[in-house]
Order: C-alpha cells, then sequence, then structure tokens
C-alpha cells in the first residue's frame, strides 16, 4: 500500500469505487495521519461515511475540511449532499446557496437547492431554482432531470415527459433520463413503453441498479413470473449500498415468495 497522503488518497478513491467503504475510510484516516491539515482528506473522508451511512461522522469529518478550506465548492456540495440525504433541509439549502454565491455561474448549485425545495414541498421556489439553473446552461441534463421529477411529482405528465425527452435530445447517454421516464410510463399503466425506456436505461448503464427492480415489476404486472425472478436476483447480485438494506431484504422476500409460486 502507499506510503504518501497522494498513494493513499489514491488507495482509498480506488476502494471506494468499488465498494469497500469500511476499507476506503481507513485508507482516508491513514491520508490523515500523515497530513491532518489537508481538507482534501477530510473531504474524502465524509463522502466514504455517508456512503456507509454513518451521516453524523460524515458532517463531522466534511465540517473539519472546510475549517481548512472554507471555500471549496466540492466540500461545500458534499456537505450539502448530506444533509439533504438526513433530512437536514435547511442546512442543505445554506450550503447549496454559498456555493451559488462564490460561483454564480455554476449552475449545480441552483439545481441542488431546487432538489431541496422540491423534498420541502416548495414547488414554486424549487422551479425558481431550476429555471436559473436553465438561464445559465440551457443543455443542464441535471437540471432538466430535476424539471421532469418536479413535474411528475405534481402530476403533470406531459410536461415531466417533455423535460426528459429535451435531457434525452441533448444527451442520449443518460441513463438516468431513459429510468426516470420509465417509472413515469410504469405509473401511467403503459407498460411497453415503461420496459422499453427502462431496458434502454441499463443498456446505458447495467449498474444502474433499481432499473432491475422496474423490469422486475412490469413482468409480475404481465404473469411473466420467471423473468421478475431474474431481474430482481440481478438487483440483489450489483446493489451493495448500505443505504438499500431494506429494500434488498424485501426484495428477498419476493424472490422467495415468486419462486414458491412457480414450485406451486
Amino acid at each position: 500500500m502507499g506510503t504518501t497522503f497522494d498513494e493513499k488518497l489514491a488507495d482509498g478513491i480506488a476502494l471506494m469505487e468499488s465498494g469497500e467503504y469500511p476499507k476506503a475510510i481507513d485508507a482516508f484516516k491513514a491520508c490523515l495521519d500523515l497530513e491532518p491539515g489537508n481538507a482534501e482528506g477530510y473531504f474524502y473522508l465524509g463522502e466514504a461515511l455517508s456512503e456507509s451511512g454513518r451521516a453524523d461522522e460524515a458532517v463531522a469529518a466534511l465540517k473539519k475540511g472546510m475549517d481548512l478550506a472554507p471555500e471549496d465548492l466540492d466540500g461545500l456540495t458534499a456537505l450539502g449532499d448530506v444533509y439533504f440525504e438526513a433530512g437536514r433541509h435547511k442546512d442543505a439549502l445554506a450550503c447549496y446557496r454559498k456555493v451559488t454565491e462564490l460561483q454564480p455561474k455554476d449552475c449545480d448549485g441552483y439545481v441542488s437547492m431546487g432538489l431541496v425545495y422540491n423534498a420541502m414541498e416548495r414547488a414554486d421556489d424549487a422551479l425558481k431554482s431550476f429555471a436559473r439553473a436553465l438561464e445559465l446552461d440551457p443543455k443542464n441534463v441535471f437540471a432538466l432531470n430535476a424539471v421532469g421529477d418536479l413535474y411528475y411529482g405534481l402530476g403533470e405528465n406531459d410536461k415531466a415527459i417533455a423535460a426528459y425527452r429535451k435531457g434525452i435530445e441533448i444527451d442520449p447517454t443518460d441513463a438516468t433520463a431513459r429510468f426516470n421516464l420509465g417509472e413515469l410510463y410504469y405509473d401511467m399503466d403503459d407498460l411497453e413503453a415503461a420496459e422499453r425506456e427502462t431496458l434502454e436505461a441499463l443498456r446505458l448503464d447495467p449498474d444502474f441498479t433499481m432499473s432491475y427492480l422496474t423490469l422486475g415489476n412490469i413482468c409480475i404486472d404481465q404473469d411473466r413470473t420467471a423473468e421478475a425472478i431474474g431481474y430482481f436476483e440481478n438487483y440483489l447480485k450489483k446493489e451493495h449500498s448500505p443505504q438499500a438494506r431494506e429494500m434488498v431484504a424485501e426484495v428477498k422476500a419476493v424472490v422467495e415468495g415468486l419462486k414458491e409460486e412457480l414450485r406451486g
């Protein structure tokens, strides 16, 4: 293993990318033993802790990084993301707002603010934030997907579809927009369109685990039990996030039930 800060950091990043979060956490802690004043070590440690579902520790690590580098945009964004996931909406907004103040022409901060407003059911504020982001960058697919999600949540399906389609037009390789479209069509009971879009999301990104769940549900609705089991088992093979533990347990139970049904 590496002995310099940069080597240890590279080790930690590689471990995090392969989903080995406990080992990544140890590597980033070793970075900080080598250079306790290096904010980057705290930011990566915070990210690994967050991925492990240890939100309070993640916040503490990211705050230490921010003390060392108070205007680091990646650190501020990461802290905002952890707050957002923990449901601390006001704290998340403060982080994202600071990002927009430090970098007024970077639209991602506005998109993130909009996502928080949407979660708080403040649709008008969310739309204003997304509109500001799209003023800065009309081809921002992150913003267009967020607009689609907002309209989807409001039941304005035509507007949601238009936003997702615009994102796909700009970036045909974006799996998220395809998945979102598939989910929307599924909710509209258009199973053929739902399957088409979700299969395309999987073709673009075979590790987009939620796609397997949607396809499994489509197969159940069409009495394609064996295919449903296949999709759910693929989900179980690929989903290793600590945040998905409850969903993994539910899917395991569903698979057992479907197999029982097939044995009949």
